[in-house]
């Protein structure tokens, strides 16, 4: 398997890349849910950094940029740092702007849902008509090959995100839908497979 969609790759890419052999610059967008969870401890006004408890599977980690609001307080708060959930917690979250006064222990926090884009490379082609004919793809759906190693660490297409091309968006296909799978790879991650409409 990996090596016949290695081959596959490397066949279509030869046929849709530029002479040079280049990719094209592609961006993987990923919509991230928000979700609730409870502070953990007790931390003092002016202080820009937070533990949190009760944190839905929904939200693996954070990146800079997430937003949340604590309790019923208008104020948005901004992450500035990465960390990544650890058994339903979040140690050392740290934020702007400072707290303005000492939040409640336990005490509720929202975040928001948000589209985090990732740049990569790969290339963007249609399904051939054997493929069409067979009922493995629709003849309007699109196969977008992104290159695992232009990816960061950790990302990987999964269903429902979209995909910027050169030509437009497209999105890959939802789990469950009939045909070819949404999202294929070899075991290294070196390239991804999906299926988009």
């Amino acid at each position: 398997m990996t090596t016949r969609l290695l081959r596959r790759v490397a066949q279509i890419a030869a046929k849709a890349l530029p002479a040079a052999g280049a990719a094209y610059d592609l961006t993987l967008h990923r919509q991230l849910d928000g979700g609730s969870a409870r502070i953990d401890g007790t931390f003092a006004a002016g202080a820009t950094s937070i533990n949190l408890k009760d944190v839905p599977a929904s939200i693996p980690g954070l990146a800079p940029g997430a937003t949340f609001r604590i309790g019923a307080s208008a104020t948005t708060y901004t992450v500035t740092n990465t960390t990544t959930t650890a058994g339903g917690k979040l140690a050392g979250v740290e934020f702007a702007p400072p707290l303005p006064s000492t939040p409640v222990n336990g005490g509720s926090v929202e975040f928001a849902a948000r589209v985090v884009t990732h740049p990569c490379k790969g290339l963007v082609t249609g399904y051939s008509d054997h493929v069409v004919a067979g009922g493995i793809a629709r003849a309007t759906d699109k196969r977008a090959i992104i290159l695992g190693a232009t990816l960061p660490d950790g990302v990987r297409p999964r269903p429902g995100d979209r995909i910027t091309t050169p030509e437009g968006i497209i999105s890959i296909v939802p789990a469950g839908t009939a045909g070819a799978p949404p999202v294929q790879s070899d075991p290294a991650g070196a390239a991804f497979e999906c299926r988009c409409a």
